[in-house]
């Protein structure tokens, strides 16, 4: 509900509201247990009743098990409101004050009777959870506005103070074993014999102030500049708040006098830096945590609390630099629009979780860390083809490109020798794969080069290997394949480039198409299933179809099955390559005509299909290059949308 009102000539109130009611209770198939399951197992036994495990072996649970007995009702209800009053002020000043609420309630109840592995197996007699939770949200905006004109000069002030809230509570109960029976579900957790309680709530704070001045000289020299401080309260009380500038310069070049270029409509230059900052962490992640604990005394259960992390007063905000450079073009009466930037930023005081060696008796902090440079280049080109009365043909490209460094990590430096020199360098997080100098999505492992074949048993033997299993590139040619000195940078975990293609057409007077074609390029992604190394029962597990080496038909890219990888120093994983080229979207509409739509009294009616996801292209072995374990869908669409 969206409601304006003109109280006065210097006075409008109003509402833009909307409430929400989701219902998310239904219960999935677990797709991921579906594509690993046997064929030949049994969803039934002899009884009728589902099999837990379909087939004889417990590799698999029934990927309907639960979608035929979980008992679930999760429902989500939301409002939100945005109540405004805008005052007109003397001097060309306007006053607007909003108030933004918004109330969010969850309710999650789930039962799990005996006839699943969740509450016959892994839990006795049925196991039911019980948990609700609600938020409270609001934003308060003072906005003071001012815009005047005086010749060839244009000012646009804004002046803003900002206050915010949330508060979070959350209720958790569980129970199981249920006597004398099971049958009202989660709606009788109290005849379970093992109840838990738990609840989380929370509350965070935060306020901000900003100024933004945008000026203009002769339409063609537009100046912006503005200073925002931000506070939150999850930083504690020792660096709350930070202070972010940002100021930014657009010529108009096209509207000089001495720009004399018949064929280019317009072209804008823009420069620009700032500072962005980044607050997302806990509520409380500066501060020392406890939790509770139950413990025996000898006599009786106390109840007693222990520190779960450690306090950081020094936490601060994450901030980024960036500095853009960017050019708009028209050219041939706009009929070719091109838009382009260049960025770099770097990104100080990243907000990281850092593990910490078991003697501190924590495993990790919150804390600031590093710095992480991003460079890049986007560009969008669109252009009218073919502009006809009975066919048009518009075209849009989309590309970009970012690449990315860590230029300080930890601030630890190690001595190394370098072509027999001794170098000071920083030292690496091999953990998580993070390497100064990097970037950091940056793939490193061993180079695999191939597979040991008939004949190359000596060399095989060398490396603890044998024919069928994988070669990989010895560096230091020491016949050991050691992570730290055999390790390299092999690629890439993120797309190097990304691209996009949109063409729209409209012909024979009332029909509309449009095409979409986008490609991700020059990335990799883990592949175990590449290894072929399975175990006991799990040879029985339905998997992909890939080729792997045996003496009678070799190939030098996959294993033998049960192949060796324990003489490989720090563990192996095999990387694929992942671009992909996709046709992301087909659609196909037609407008009603306007002389029939108002013989039926409607102003416009329009009927429409689209697909998506109708086709990929790519190397990738596994089910898609973008989700990796599932399938992507191809969605049908159909409708007519009209108006009275």
């Amino acid at each position: 509900l969206n409601v304006d009102f003109k109280v006065t000539d210097w006075l409008n109130v109003g509402i833009n509201s909307q409430l929400a009611s989701r219902d998310e209770s239904a219960v999935k198939a677990d797709l991921q247990s579906m594509f690993v399951q046997s064929p030949y197992g049994s969803e039934y036994d002899a009884n009728g009743k589902l099999n837990w495990y379909p087939n004889e072996f417990r590799a698999v649970e029934n990927p309907l098990i639960n979608y035929y007995g979980q008992s679930r009702s999760r429902k989500i209800n939301s409002i939100f409101a945005s109540m405004y009053a805008k005052i007109k002020l003397p001097f060309g000043f306007d006053y607007k004050l909003s108030f933004q609420p918004r109330f969010e309630f969850m309710k999650d109840y789930n039962f799990w009777p005996s006839t699943t592995v969740e509450g016959g197996s892994t839990h006795s007699k049925g196991y039911g959870t019980r948990e609700e939770g609600n938020q409270y949200e609001w934003i308060v905006d003072n906005l003071l506005h001012w815009n005047k004109k005086f010749g060839v000069h244009q000012f646009d002030l804004t002046l803003l103070y900002s206050s915010e809230s949330k508060k979070t509570f959350e209720s958790l109960m569980t129970n199981q074993t249920f006597l004398p029976n099971e049958n009202l579900g989660y709606n009788g957790l109290q005849f379970g014999t093992n109840p838990s309680l738990s609840n989380n709530d929370a509350q965070i704070t935060g306020d901000a102030v900003m100024s933004r001045l945008n000026y203009s000289l002769f339409n063609k020299y537009l100046f912006t500049a503005s200073v925002r401080r931000d506070g939150y309260s999850a930083f504690g009380k020792k660096h709350p708040r930070a202070t972010f500038p940002a100021a930014a310069f657009a010529w108009k070049i096209s509207e000089e006098k001495f720009f004399h270029i018949d064929w280019v409509s317009m072209m804008k230059l823009r420069v620009s830096y700032g500072i962005n900052g980044n607050r997302e962490i806990g509520p409380y992640s500066a501060l020392a945590q406890v939790s509770s604990n139950l413990y025996y005394d000898g006599s009786s259960v106390q109840m007693g609390v222990l520190n779960t992390s450690l306090a950081n007063y020094d936490l601060v905000w994450e901030k980024t630099k960036s500095a853009n450079f960017g050019v708009d073009l028209g050219l041939f009466r706009n009929r070719v629009e091109l838009s382009a930037e260049y960025y770099d930023m770097t990104t100080t005081d990243l907000l990281m979780n850092r593990q910490l060696p078991a003697l501190t008796g924590f495993t990790e902090i919150t804390t600031n860390l590093g710095a992480l440079g991003n460079r890049g280049f986007e560009m969008t080109l669109n252009t009218v083809n073919i502009d006809h009365p009975g066919f048009s043909w518009r075209t849009s490209f989309v590309a970009s490109l970012n690449r990315n460094k860590i230029k300080r990590l930890f601030g630890d430096y190690e001595q190394v020798e370098v072509d027999g020199k001794t170098v000071s360098r920083e030292v690496a997080d091999y953990t998580n794969g993070w390497f100064p100098g990097q970037s950091i999505d940056r793939i490193w492992n061993y180079d695999i080069s191939g597979i040991w074949q008939l004949g190359e048993e000596a060399a095989a033997a060398e490396y603890q290997e044998k024919p069928g299993d994988f070669k990989a590139r010895d560096l230091d040619n020491n016949g050991k394949y050691e992570a730290l000195q055999d390790k390299m940078f092999i690629g890439y975990e993120q797309p190097r480039y990304r691209l996009g293609l949109r063409n729209e057409f409209t012909f024979l007077k009332n029909f509309t198409a449009a095409l979409f074609i986008r490609a991700d390029l020059g990335h990799s992604g883990a592949f175990e299933d590449a290894m072929h190394n399975f175990s006991e029962t799990y040879d029985k597990r339905n998997t992909l179809s890939l080729p792997y080496w045996t003496a009678e038909n070799p190939n030098n890219e996959y294993p033998k099955l049960h192949n060796n990888r324990s003489s490989f120093g720090g563990g192996l994983m095999i990387y694929k390559p992942k671009s992909f080229v996709r046709v992301q979207d087909l659609s196909l509409a037609y407008n009603l005509p306007a002389n029939i739509a108002h013989r039926i009294r409607l102003s416009n009616a329009r009927v429409y299909g689209s697909v998506r996801n109708l086709a990929t292209f790519t190397k990738w072995p596994g089910w898609d290059p973008e989700t990796s374990t599932l399938p992507m869908p191809r969605t049908y669409s159909v409708g007519i949308a009209f108006a009275l």
